[in-house]
């Protein structure tokens, strides 16, 4: 508390006022002390003085006795209350102003520093030397604990434990409650003498994050006024401690997010080039660098397989920068770049705050002759054992590289290296899957060719026994037509001999026996005379017939004709229907069908005549089955027609008016055992076997053209010889639209 010297206040600052007061009221009054020395005036002895106290704030100052002193009593009771007033504003602009300098200094000292334990240990140096303490600690509190950790301390022995409870101890306590104590018989430990103890919460912003704990012997006691400057401390401490989790929240709050932001971007593309370019320029932003790039190194101990590096390089293949620098993007020999390439091969962090200080001359004039003042680079390796590296850099003065920093740029790293492996494992995997899929081409087309050779073998062997068995089958008709065929004229002949000779009888014999009568009519002689010349005759159209239908049959088998020959087309066809006509008549309610033949003049063609009569077979065959069909055709027709369309190629067309087919169906017509005909009516193998018949073993083209409504055509071009190049000879397998 202040005090205030009445002997002062009355002789020295007041003598003036309380004197002309006392002789105006009271000139036989006189002013004493609390414990009765004489201040002002003279004592007399009277029964008749008043003795009126001079009191402050209820405490006793002195005395005014003598007559009407009321005035003067109560005059110098205000006036020390005034002084009393003046003192004690004084006193706590003092204070204020010593807690404003001692918070300045503070500032000074912690303001520049971005670390957290840095500044625990200034605020502690410095409320050791104001409190005169032996031992202090400053903790801080997790948000995801309830145990104080100790982030700095000074003292010699384990007086403050490194962590402490909320929930136990004297400290523990005082944090919960919120309010800074001083407990000066404190026992903090069983095994040491109780001290003296001083301890202030850290709050900020209405909630606890630590706490300054300081000790001292008890011969020492602390006071209020070491409370209210260690809590001065502690609020200033705090502020800049709670600006420092935030600002360590954001950073990492930040890295976190750049770190997701680039693993998100990175996932979205495994291709290297995109990875690179987007980890760099992510970097570039949030490290607000002038420069980030990556290179690849290709050292002699690094294994790398790439053969675009050549030994001993430095490739940087990606680069963010600002537009007023050069581009980095090139090869850099060993010889050039310094001891860059050795730091990065033995995948050392490159730190260097300032370029200008590095003593290697060579590393010194690299960097600096591509605008680096500062650099900070992490190398990288990836699974397959190649070595990279992140480099980032400013240009126009160097910079500090902060922990921080650092720590951001190596989490990216991390990840970047997982996504690095990612994209190798992604490239091998398409190689691999490209191998495996050249494969399976390789092996289809194989497994295609073999198919068509085997459908082509089974074919050959079917067609060649139907042949051998067709031309069998003709000969053994063709012998005893043919002799039937033969001797029938000598029989119309011997017939037609008796006939006349009979007829000469009747003529002289005019009166033949009952017998003879009698047999005539039995025999009904006129009528066998006149029918016997007319079965003969008919006879001899049957023996024709059967002789075209065994030539039909050998011109189709054609075994005489394996290899390419020149022969009539027309031929071929006219052989093919002939064999089919018992399909082509009525029967039923079917009409029949109507074949118009358009013949153009064509040259003898060098083909294989009995593969050739196959796919006019099959052809004609699958047109007669759509017109078979029933709803049938008002007038169901197949028309040929022949011409030639080039010099040495010429062009069969086979057309029906059946109800065409539809488009999702001809792009398979040609597909082995692909049919659209009832179980048991048809192989699915006609139409491939005439595909490879035309084009593989002619050279020429088949295909497919048709309207649904309107009917199909089937167009066959060959060359008239085979040796001979033709116009256009690729087999064009899609049918097409008509």
């Amino acid at each position: 508390m202040v005090s205030i010297d009445l002997k002062k206040l009355v002789l020295k600052k007041e003598y003036s006022l309380i004197r002309a007061v006392l002789d105006a009221t009271a000139p036989e009054a006189w002013i004493e002390m609390a414990d009765g020395r004489l201040l002002l005036g003279e004592q007399t002895h009277s029964s008749q003085l008043l003795r009126c106290p001079i009191m402050l704030n209820g405490h006793l100052l002195g005395w005014v006795t003598g007559k009407n002193v009321e005035v003067v009593a109560t005059l110098i009771s205000q006036l020390a209350y005034r002084e009393f007033e003046k003192r004690t504003l004084a006193q706590e602009l003092l204070s204020k102003y010593k807690e404003i300098s001692l918070l300045f200094k503070l500032s000074e000292k912690i303001i520049d520093s971005l670390d957290i334990q840095e500044v625990a240990s200034l605020v502690l140096a410095e409320a050791r030397l104001l409190l005169r303490s032996s031992h202090g600690t400053l903790l801080l509190l997790p948000d995801t604990t309830h145990l104080l950790e100790s982030v700095a301390s000074f003292g010699e022995g384990e007086l403050f434990p490194p962590t402490v409870p909320l929930d136990n101890g004297i400290i523990g306590q005082i944090v919960q409650v919120g309010r800074g104590e001083i407990i000066n018989d404190a026992c903090l430990c069983p095994q040491m003498q109780p001290v003296a103890l001083i301890c202030v919460p850290l709050r900020s912003k209405e909630s606890t994050i630590g706490a300054i704990a300081l000790s001292r012997s008890t011969t020492s006691p602390y006071s209020a006024e070491d409370l209210k400057l260690l809590t001065t401390i502690a609020f200033q401490t705090a502020g800049v401690i709670n600006a420092l989790l935030h600002e360590r929240q954001l950073r990492e709050s930040r890295q976190n997010d750049l770190i997701f932001r680039l693993s998100s971007q990175i996932r979205e593309s495994l291709e290297l080039d995109v990875i690179l370019a987007t980890a760099v320029g992510e970097i570039y932003s949030a490290l607000n660098l002038d420069r980030c790039c990556f290179l690849w190194v290709n050292a002699a101990a690094s294994h790398i397989s790439s053969k675009s590096l050549a030994l001993g390089k430095l490739v940087i293949v990606t680069e963010s920068k600002r537009p007023h620098l050069s581009s980095l993007l090139s090869d850099y020999a060993i010889e050039v770049v310094g001891r860059l390439v050795q730091w990065f091969s033995q995948q050392t962090l490159v730190r260097i705050n300032d370029v200008q200080t590095l003593p290697d001359g060579k590393t010194r004039q690299f960097l600096q002759t591509h605008d680096f003042a500062a650099l900070l680079a992490i190398p990288i390796q990836t699974r397959s054992g190649q070595l990279g590296a992140i480099c980032c850099g400013t240009s126009q003065e160097p910079r500090n590289w902060s922990d921080s920093e650092v720590a951001l740029l190596q989490a990216v790293t991390n990840q970047l290296a997982i996504a690095l492996d990612q994209a190798e494992l992604y490239k091998q995997s398409r190689h691999t899957a490209q191998l495996a899929e050249d494969k399976a081409q390789q092996l289809a087309a194989a497994l295609e060719t073999l198919q068509h050779t085997q459908l082509q073998l089974v074919q050959s062997e079917k067609m060649s026994g139907i042949g051998q068995m067709v031309a069998g089958v003709a000969h053994e008709i063709n012998n005893p037509v043919t002799f039937i065929h033969g001797n029938i004229q000598y029989v119309q002949e011997y017939t037609q001999n008796l006939i006349s000779l009979l007829q000469l009888y009747q003529t002289e014999w005019d009166s033949p026996s009952t017998m003879i009568q009698q047999t005539i009519g039995e025999i009904e002689l006129p009528f066998l005379l006149e029918d016997l010349p007319k079965t003969l005759s008919s006879m001899t159209i049957g023996t024709e017939r059967i002789r075209d239908i065994v030539l039909s049959l050998k011109n189709f088998s054609r075994l005489d004709q394996a290899e390419s020959k020149s022969v009539d087309i027309h031929e071929g066809i006219d052989s093919t229907l002939l064999l089919l006509r018992h399909r082509l008549k009525p029967h039923n309610n079917f009409p029949g069908i109507k074949v118009i033949q358009n013949y153009g003049e064509l040259p003898l063609i060098n083909c294989y005549p009995g593969q050739l009569n196959q796919v006019f077979m099959n052809l004609l065959a699958n047109a007669i089955d759509v017109l078979e069909t029933p709803p049938y055709s008002l007038s169901p027709a197949i028309t040929i027609h022949t011409q030639q369309i080039g010099p040495n190629r010429i062009q069969i067309r086979i057309a029906d008016n059946g109800p065409g087919i539809m488009a999702k169906i001809r792009t398979k017509l040609f597909d082995p055992f692909f049919t659209t005909k009832e179980v048991g009516k048809g192989t699915g193998l006609g139409l491939s076997i005439s595909y490879q018949i035309i084009t593989d073993r002619h050279g020429g083209r088949l295909n497919c053209w048709s309207t649904p409504g309107q009917g199909t055509a089937f167009v066959i071009e060959i060359p008239i010889q085979q040796n001979l190049p033709a116009t256009d000879s690729s087999g064009d397998r899609r049918p097409n639209d008509g």
